[in-house]
């Protein structure tokens, strides 16, 4: 028999869930099936729980007269699947078992993106609990956006920013779209679902004046934590990128760096080492003269501090005395902010540094195709959107060439 659970939204029933068991697979795990019965309206309680017990008998002979045919066909050597308009799977069950555990985590996922899915899914499952995946409209998901907007709040009582709907989107897109893929719909509601406009902020960076000091306020830091902020601010690499490099990586004599690694940590999984971001964040990149020279020494401390230690796979910025283990990125978040805040800098963090080094790279001539391949972007057009902009002295510097070029 059926189980038989009521599903309520603030203390109201909107919905019954009904759970049956088929069978058992060969690890001895139960085969259930799920489906969500929703009552009319205006019905009392009990009148609604009869009427919901009568949905879940009849619908747990129909579960069981597929799941017969299925195992039927099956035994005879042929492929048999429910039709997406005879399905009622439940969205929650969907999203956590299938969705989640087999197309994020069963795949090549980085923890990084895992935990991204984890978070992001959350308030998708809580609004639709209960729901039938099959049942979803693109009217559903609007009304989703907007309780979004309006009355849901994150754990510290804030709404979600502009960035975190789109996020949001991204989410759903990779939910239906999946469930589509493997033709457990029939239609993806998605695409009648407009993408919540992108709010474009300002890049937060370093000005030139700012930098002026910002070099300057270096030489009072710890060796290892000045040769980090230089890395951010002139190489432009990312926070996991620059405590993923090892000295193996570093070629003094053609005075590049090659990155090739990226540290991320998620309570999940700790610190954890992987690829960088994208194919082409893998690169190999100049280093100012200055740079490489802090590096020797940097080295050459560490060299001393472990003589007996062949540095070529350590990393330049371990876990304390552990060489070979990488540092944690958020210790170097806070590390960051506490220098900003003590030299009276703006409250920038790690990756702020990295669109400093783009805009200063900009601003001092440098073409957009160089800093593109310097920032690791797979595309020249994220480099041109998030960095380039002109001021009224740039701006005015470019009139004054026009004038001069045509005697104006």
């Amino acid at each position: 028999m059926a189980n038989i659970r009521e599903n309520k939204r603030d203390g109201k029933l909107v919905s019954y869930r009904f759970t049956v068991c088929l069978d058992r697979d060969a690890q001895g795990k139960q085969i259930r099936r799920y489906c969500t019965w929703t009552p009319a309206q205006g019905v009392t309680p009990s009148k609604a729980r009869k009427a919901a017990e009568r949905a879940a008998d009849a619908w747990e002979q129909e579960v069981r007269a597929e799941y017969q045919k299925q195992q039927e066909a099956k035994a005879q050597g042929r492929a048999y699947s429910l039709p997406p308009e005879k399905r009622k799977d439940d969205f929650v069950a969907f999203v956590t078992d299938t969705w989640f555990a087999m197309n994020v985590c069963g795949g090549d996922a980085k923890p990084a993106t895992i935990a991204f899915y984890e978070y992001m899914s959350k308030p998708i499952t809580e609004y639709f609990r209960g729901a039938v995946l099959q049942d979803i409209t693109p009217i559903d998901i609007q009304k989703y956006f907007i309780y979004l907007r309006t009355d849901y709040k994150t754990k510290a009582g804030k709404p979600f920013s502009a960035k975190s709907l789109r996020h949001q989107y991204v989410t759903l897109t990779a939910i239906f779209g999946y469930a589509e893929k493997q033709e457990m719909i029939s239609k993806n509601p998605m695409r009648n679902v407009d993408a919540p406009k992108q709010e474009k902020k300002p890049v937060d960076a370093l000005t030139e004046e700012q930098a002026q000091e910002f070099f300057k306020a270096l030489s009072d830091c710890p060796l290892d934590f000045h040769c980090i902020l230089q890395l951010l601010i002139t190489t432009g690499m990312r926070r996991g990128e620059c405590l993923g490099l090892q000295w193996g990586d570093i070629d003094e004599k053609e005075g590049t760096i090659t990155i090739s690694r990226n540290v991320s940590y998620t309570p999940q999984s700790g610190i954890v080492v992987n690829t960088p971001k994208t194919t082409n964040s893998v690169r190999t990149i100049p280093v100012m003269t200055n740079t490489l020279r802090l590096l020797h020494q940097l080295k050459s401390q560490m060299q001393n501090q472990h003589p007996d230690t062949v540095l070529t796979k350590a990393f330049l910025f371990p876990k304390s005395n552990e060489v070979f283990l990488p540092r944690d990125p958020n210790s170097v978040t806070w590390r960051v902010k506490r220098f900003m805040k003590r030299n009276g800098f703006p409250d920038l963090s790690p990756h702020d540094l990295r669109h400093s080094c783009a805009t200063l790279l900009l601003s001092h001539g440098a073409d957009i195709k160089s800093v593109q391949e310097i920032l690791g972007h797979a595309d020249a057009s994220t480099t041109l959107n998030f960095y380039v902009k002109a001021d009224l002295r740039q701006m005015q510097t470019a009139t004054d060439k026009y004038a001069a070029a045509f005697n104006l």
